[in-house]
């Protein structure tokens, strides 16, 4: 397990796991995230640390590697989406295959968003974006719903 702390801003910083067997690959997007000063970046050698990970680090978003040794990323995040507590974490999938039906099978499968190797730092930002706003969005709703109470209205 690789966790890399980003200097503290004053405010909570936002997790990333990425679930990852390619040193090159960790390095790549520690470069690429190198400039978020709100972004903590958790790494997992395999699927299976990545979940304990997920369980421990409540991460907003998870990037994984399609084609890990082991359990697979289907396997993975059919785990999580069994749990309701990571049911909606936003779970990027990077794979080497571009073809257009590898990456609707994989959006169809329920990943959030399918990105390409070699990762291009446009799209990979652009991806993780959204999945950090997607995350806060469904945070937001899921502390709003437990802390509103029922109220029962008496019928005499």
């Amino acid at each position: 397990m690789i966790a890399r702390a980003i200097p503290k801003t004053g405010h909570r910083r936002r997790r990333l796991l990425y679930v990852e067997d390619h040193a090159e690959s960790v390095a790549l997007v520690e470069a690429l995230l190198a400039g978020r000063k709100d972004l903590l970046l958790l790494h997992a050698a395999d699927a299976n640390l990545g979940i304990k990970l997920e369980r421990t680090g409540r991460p907003e978003a998870i990037l994984i590697d399609i084609d890990l040794a082991g359990m697979s990323a289907l396997e993975f995040m059919k785990v999580l989406r069994a749990d309701p507590a990571t049911e909606t974490t936003p779970i990027l999938a990077l794979g080497a295959n571009a073809a257009p039906e590898a990456i609707v099978k994989g959006l169809e499968a329920g990943f959030f968003q399918v990105l390409t190797k070699p990762l291009q730092a446009g799209p990979f930002m652009e991806a993780l974006a959204f999945a950090l706003e997607f995350a806060a969005v469904e945070r937001s709703e899921q502390n709003t719903l437990s802390l509103r109470r029922p109220t029962f209205k008496e019928s005499r």
